[in-house]
Order: C-alpha cells, then sequence, then structure tokens
C-alpha cells in the first residue's frame, strides 16, 4: 500500500468515531431558549404588522391631502407624519370622516399645536383639561399633566373620541359642532330654543362644515386629475 493510501486509512480511522459521536444541539419545544426564541419572533411580527398599518395610515392621508394640511402645523417633518396618521387613525376608530377632523382643526387651531384659547381649551382640537382628563379616564389612562395635550397624537386621540361621542349623543355633526363648541349642557339649552339655534348654528358648525366641503369638493378634484392623467393620450392618427 503506497504511504498516502495508508495514510488516507489512518485518518478516517480516527475521524470517523468522532464524527459518528458529533451531534448538533436543538433546543427542546419548551427549553428556554425555545421560549425566548418564540417570543422574540412574536415581538417581531407584532412590530412589522404596526409598520404595515402605519404605512397603509400614511397612504391614505397622502391621498386625502391631510399630508398637506399638516404642514400648517409647522412641527418637524417626523412628527407631521405622524399627525397625520393618527388624524386618519382615529376616525377610523371612531366612524369619523378624517377630513372632518381635519375641519375641526382648521377652525379650532389652524394647526397650531399649542394654541390656548381664552377659556383654557389647548392643542390642535382645542380641548377642554377636564374634558381631557374626563376622556383619558374614559380610555383606560390618566392625563397626568394638563400641558400633555399638547402631544398632537393625544390631542387627536382625545378630540376625535370626544367629536364621535357628541355626534352620538345629538344626532347630526351640526349639533354636535354646537355642543364641541359651547359644552354640552350649554348645548341642550342653545338647540332648544329656535331662534338661538339657527343662529349658533349658522356661526360655527357651519363653518367647520363650509371647511369639509371644501375639503371634499379639493379631493374630488384630485382624484379627477390623476384620474385624467392616467388615460392614454391618442396621438395623430
Amino acid at each position: 500500500m503506497k504511504g498516502w493510501a495508508a495514510a488516507l486509512v489512518v485518518l478516517g480511522s480516527m475521524v470517523g468515531p468522532v464524527a459518528g459521536a458529533f451531534q448538533p444541539y436543538f433546543p427542546g419545544e419548551k427549553s428556554p431558549e425555545m421560549v425566548e426564541l418564540r417570543a422574540r419572533l412574536a415581538e417581531r411580527a407584532v412590530q412589522l404588522e404596526k409598520m404595515e398599518e402605519e404605512a397603509a395610515l400614511y397612504a391614505e392621508a397622502e391621498a386625502l391631502g391631510i399630508t398637506t394640511a399638516v404642514q400648517a402645523s409647522q412641527l418637524p417633518e417626523r412628527q407631521q407624519r405622524r399627525l397625520a396618521t393618527a388624524i386618519v387613525r382615529e376616525a377610523r376608530n371612531n366612524g369619523l370622516d378624517p377630513l372632518l377632523v381635519v375641519a375641526v382643526i382648521h377652525c379650532e387651531s389652524s394647526f397650531n399645536n399649542y394654541a390656548v384659547s381664552h377659556v383654557g381649551a389647548m392643542g390642535l382640537m382645542q380641548v377642554m383639561p377636564d374634558t381631557g382628563s374626563y376622556l383619558a379616564d374614559k380610555a383606560g389612562f390618566k392625563l397626568q399633566r394638563h400641558s400633555n395635550l399638547f402631544d398632537s397624537e393625544l390631542n387627536i386621540e382625545l378630540g376625535t373620541a370626544y367629536l364621535a361621542n357628541l355626534i352620538a349623543r345629538f344626532g347630526t355633526p351640526e349639533r354636535a359642532l354646537v355642543a364641541y363648541n359651547a359644552g354640552p349642557t350649554q348645548a341642550r339649552k342653545i338647540l332648544a330654543q329656535s331662534g338661538t339655534r339657527e343662529r349658533f348654528l349658522a356661526g360655527y358648525p357651519a363653518k367647520v362644515m363650509r371647511e369639509f366641503r371644501n375639503l371634499k369638493a379639493q379631493r374630488s378634484r384630485e382624484l379627477t386629475r390623476r384620474e385624467a392623467q392616467k388615460k392614454p393620450v391618442n396621438g395623430p392618427g
């Protein structure tokens, strides 16, 4: 037997038993390693789902023109993106048209994130501190500080929930806007008197609804323009 062949035989006899003894380690189904791995994978899946949801909401905000509207807030670009997404998300969660929420914000604060009214209403949707605390408690958390109403996403969450609640209680957006502006108790008195009711409905509620209709019309024109751009242009025949 040649020297190199003999060497291979010896090497094979040495490696064979060792290779046969080696087995890769796979943790058991209920081992701590596998439990931790599953937990990490589940957390990552939740994160990916949330990212996809946020991307879809932002795409809707772009299509509705909300991303353009929130530029008036002059917030940093990243916060503008979160604000536009929050408007769509909270409107959908509360069964409202996002453009109605935009109209309320426009009329309440002109998108001034740090606006404070003469009676103390705060933020984009001009939420009163006591109302904010009540709405936060109802949602299962504490407002902690009134200045938290300057958090644009929180303000939208509370203000939109309040608007939806008032529409459910008062029956129509116009009547609900009376309550949003004057408070529910005062609104009942206003709406109970025909003369006062008509005067009040012609004011703030009419202003918001007019803005809402304008936003809807802008949206319709934009859709028409995009559809026209998609149509092929026939060349000379």
